[in-house]
């Protein structure tokens, strides 16, 4: 008897110590981006951006017929618009921005903010241009735009822009998605499919977007 009231005080004395784990998210350290276009890009005429944020109110100059009459350039931050002036493009749309990366002739490049008027931004080399095709894809390091404190949703779009020398760089194409974003968790995967417009050249019309946390 005394043997039972013993293993019964122990079953219950273990059962008392059970605990609920609970299992550790893993985050990413780097976002890998692929865009397809319809056709094969072309960087001697146009440019490609990726704009990042850490907040839901990212804003980036919209193409037709979605325009911003006041500021309807797609600018890089320091540059010199043809229409509006800079401040209107620092308060209605770099001063959301966290960071982005440009795709150009030269390759790839990443520019971390923030951006604000009069203040000298530094751009930084990416990766190489690698093959020509209708696909644009490239990783990078989540801490170089956001620093030691990634924010838990990555907000995110991404831009195709006609690129002529003296004149307004009005954007052609964006992700029909509104506030795309993703989670920081490592295998986060969000796929953006993004309807052909027939209306704009293929280099600058955006098919689909892929974003992956590693």
């Amino acid at each position: 008897m005394r043997g039972f009231v013993f293993v019964l005080a122990l079953v219950i004395l273990t059962s008392g110590c059970a605990r609920t784990v609970t299992p550790r998210v893993a985050y990413g350290e780097q976002m890998s981006v692929t865009v397809t276009l319809r056709d094969t890009m072309a960087l001697n005429s146009n440019r490609y951006f990726l704009v990042l944020s850490s907040g839901s109110g990212l804003k980036v100059p919209l193409p037709y017929p979605d325009i911003n009459n006041n500021s309807p350039e797609f600018l890089e931050p320091g540059m010199t618009p043809q229409l509006g002036t800079a401040e209107a493009y620092y308060s209605s749309y770099f001063g959301t921005w966290s960071g982005y990366i440009e795709l150009d002739p030269g390759g790839y490049f990443l520019t971390k903010g923030p951006f604000v008027i009069n203040q000298t931004t530094t751009r930084e080399p990416l990766a190489t241009l690698g093959s020509i095709n209708n696909t644009i894809n490239f990783t990078f390091q989540l801490e170089r735009i956001f620093g030691s404190t990634i924010p838990d949703y990555i907000y995110y779009d991404f831009v195709s822009v006609p690129w002529p020398d003296g004149q307004a760089k009005i954007p052609a194409d964006h992700l029909t998605s509104t506030n795309a974003y993703i989670a920081k968790a490592s295998g986060s995967v969000t796929t953006i499919t993004d309807g052909q417009d027939l209306s704009i050249d293929g280099s600058l019309d955006i098919v689909n977007c892929k974003v992956e946390i590693e």
